[in-house]
């Protein structure tokens, strides 16, 4: 969240430049902060796929087991049917 701040801060004070100085060429600092900035979240996202597989592998069993249980208690508390046809 911080190097996001950083690099939206950044940006704003390179627009604030290009403006106020009539230079478009500080444009050039505005497109390089979003680049800086994407490549944050790119590096970001690919550390968290890395993790979130484990994650889920170390669980699989426990979740399967909650949801074995659940459905056996949702079986025991549905009442039981009747199974006679009326022909």
């Amino acid at each position: 969240m911080r190097s996001s701040i950083y690099c939206a801060a950044l940006a704003g004070l390179f627009l604030y430049f290009a403006l106020a100085r009539n230079e478009p060429r500080y444009a050039i600092g505005i497109f390089g902060m979003f680049v800086v900035y994407l490549a944050i979240r790119v590096y970001s996202a690919r550390r968290v796929a890395g993790i979130m597989p484990r994650i889920l592998q170390r669980y699989e069993f426990r979740i399967a087991e909650l949801e074995a249980r659940l459905r056996k208690s949702e079986d025991e508390k549905a009442p039981p049917t009747n199974e006679r046809s009326t022909t």
